[in-house]
C-alpha cells in the first residue's frame, strides 16, 4: 500500500512524542503532563497522516515538516522523505532518507529497510545526471533558478542543481523538464529548457558568447570627424559598436588640434567619450614675416661676420724714386 509506512510510524510517533519520566506505581499511576512543544509536534504529525490517507501529498510534507521543526526525529524525517519522493522530488528524498539511516535511532527495522530500498532505487533508477561542458568556465549556472550545490555524499566534482568546478562538470537533477541558464557579464545569456527521462545520461555543452562594447564619441565643436584606428566613422557624435579590446579614437577639425585617445573596452561595456578640442594657433615658421626678418637678420650677420674678420688693407710701399728719399706725410 502506497501510506503503509506512513500509517506505521503514527505508532512510532506516538511513543516518541508522549515518552516522559518514568516513575514507579503501586495503585495508581501518577499524573503527567506533556510539555507544549511535544504535543504541538505530536499534532503536526497526526495531521499529516490525515493528509496522506487523503493524497494530499504537499499539504502532509508542510505539516511534517513542522513537526521535525518542532521536535526532530528519525520517525519524522523518515515520513518528509516519503512526502518528497511521492512529489518528484528525489534529489530532497535522497537527502531525507539518507539522514534517516545515519542515524536510525527509533526507527523499526521493517522501516529502515525500506529506507534502504528506497534510497537504492532514487539514485540507480530514477536521478538524471548531465556532463556539462561550460565555456568559459567562469561563467555562472543556474538550473530551474537555483545555483549549483555540491551533491552530498557523491563524487567529487558533482553537483546538484555557483560556480562551477571547471569547465566540465556533472549534474545530478531530477527528472522531468529542467531550464538551465549559464551567464556571465559582458557575455550573452545561454537557455536550455529541456527534459530528462529517469536515470538519463546526457551531455551539454553551453558557450557564451561575448557582448559587443558600445563607445559614443561626441565633441565640443560641431561636425568634428571621428576616427577610430585611422578610419573615419563619421561625424560627431557617432555610437560605436566594436568587440572588446583597445582602439585609438582620434577626432578631428580644419582649425582645430587633433583629440586622441587610446581607448580600451570590455565586453558589452558601454564607453563615453568626449573630445574638448583646443584651437589651433599659427605657428611663426608659417607667418611671411618671420622669415623676411631672419632673412635681414642672417644677412646683417654675414656682414658683421665680413666687416669683424676682414684683415685691415695695408698700403702699397712708398716708392723711393731715383734718389732714394721718401716724402712722409705730415
Amino acid at each position: 500500500m502506497r501510506y503503509r509506512a506512513l500509517l506505521v510510524t503514527v505508532v512510532a510517533c506516538g511513543v516518541l512524542f508522549t515518552m516522559g519520566p518514568v516513575h514507579a506505581q503501586k495503585k495508581k499511576a501518577a499524573p503527567t503532563t506533556e510539555d507544549p512543544v511535544t504535543l504541538a509536534a505530536r499534532e503536526a504529525f497526526i495531521a499529516g497522516t490525515s493528509a496522506v490517507k487523503a493524497g494530499q501529498w504537499s499539504e502532509a510534507l508542510v505539516h511534517f515538516e513542522k513537526a521535525d521543526q518542532l521536535k526532530p526525529a528519525p520517525v519524522v524525517t523518515f515520513n518528509i522523505g516519503y512526502c518528497q519522493r511521492a512529489l518528484g522530488r528525489y534529489i530532497l528524498a535522497r537527502s531525507s532518507f539518507r539522514k534517516v539511516l545515519s542515524d536510525p535511532s527509533g526507527l523499526p527495522e521493517a522501516q529502515l529497510e525500506e529506507a534502504r530500498a528506497l534510497l537504492e532505487s532514487i539514485e540507480t533508477q530514477v536521478l538524471a545526471r548531465v556532463t556539462i561542458t561550460l565555456l568559459p568556465s567562469s561563467a555562472r549556472i543556474a538550473i530551474d533558478g537555483r545555483p549549483l550545490l555540491p551533491y552530498e555524499g557523491g563524487e567529487p566534482g558533482v553537483l546538484v542543481a555557483g560556480v562551477p568546478p571547471s569547465a566540465t562538470f556533472e549534474v545530478v537533477i531530477d527528472p522531468g523538464v529542467h531550464l538551465i541558464q549559464a551567464s556571465r557579464p559582458g557575455h550573452e545569456d545561454v537557455l536550455v529548457n529541456k527534459t530528462f527521462a529517469p536515470n538519463a545520461r546526457e551531455r551539454l555543452k553551453l558557450e557564451l558568447d561575448e557582448l559587443p562594447a558600445t563607445i559614443h564619441v561626441e565633441s565640443d565643436q560641431p561636425r568634428a570627424v571621428v576616427m577610430v584606428d585611422g578610419h573615419d566613422v563619421g561625424l560627431a557624435p557617432v555610437d560605436l559598436t566594436r568587440p572588446a579590446g583597445t582602439y585609438r579614437v582620434q577626432v578631428v577639425k580644419k582649425g582645430f588640434m587633433t583629440y586622441e585617445s587610446a581607448l580600451e573596452v570590455a565586453p558589452g561595456q558601454k564607453a563615453n567619450l568626449r573630445a574638448k578640442l583646443v584651437v589651433e594657433t599659427e605657428p611663426m615658421t608659417k607667418k611671411w614675416w618671420f622669415w623676411g626678418g631672419a632673412a635681414a637678420i642672417i644677412a646683417g650677420g654675414v656682414t658683421a661676420t665680413y666687416f669683424l674678420t676682414r684683415p685691415e688693407v695695408q698700403p702699397p710701399a712708398y716708392q723711393g724714386g731715383t734718389l732714394d728719399w721718401v716724402a712722409l706725410p705730415r
